[in-house]
């Protein structure tokens, strides 16, 4: 497998023009970036949460880690990343920890973090550990037109702060 089906209709059907790019396998985003040769902030990662009564996909560039605090101070509710067993289950097309940051083709809620809109091109996982889907700017743009975006990450040597921070 190379790309989700589940994301490549999604991406056919709102018309949005992608390439797929081959890199060595990773078991990280960050692993991720540096295979393919591209920054972590132009790599988008999706990471998912849930409260008692919603799922939410948190997409962030691989170089920051998703500040919960502040996804609970803006959405109200108490949220936990989800398990290894319940991500098989909501991305059934996917490899295990190989989440594309395109959650609104699987039905789910999506927030992504406002520093993306500054990122020329987006590269996404597309569904294994070794390829990405590479999307320019607007048509990344498109596809979180109807999304939310907020303040949710942090890069990963002040997170922990904010982790406390209320």
């Amino acid at each position: 497998m190379s790309l989700s089906p589940v994301v490549e209709n999604y991406l056919n059907t709102q018309h949005i023009p992608f390439d797929v790019v081959a890199h060595p396998h990773s078991s990280t985003s960050l692993q991720t970036a540096h295979a393919a040769h591209v920054t972590p902030a132009q790599l988008a990662k999706g990471v998912v949460i849930r409260s008692q009564d919603q799922v939410i996909m948190c997409i962030l560039p691989a170089c920051n880690q998703l500040i919960l605090n502040w996804v609970e101070r803006d959405y109200g509710g108490h949220y936990q990343l989800v398990s290894e067993e319940e991500l098989a289950g909501l991305f059934p097309d996917c490899e295990p920890g190989a989440v594309p940051a395109l959650g609104q083709a699987y039905g789910m809620k999506v927030v992504w973090d406002n520093s993306l809109r500054h990122a020329e091109e987006v590269y996404l996982e597309a569904g294994d550990h070794r390829h990405l889907i590479h999307l320019g700017h607007g048509d990344f743009m498109s596809l979180m037109a109807k999304a939310d975006y907020a303040t949710i990450s942090s890069a990963a040597d002040t997170a922990e702060y904010y982790r406390h921070v209320h």
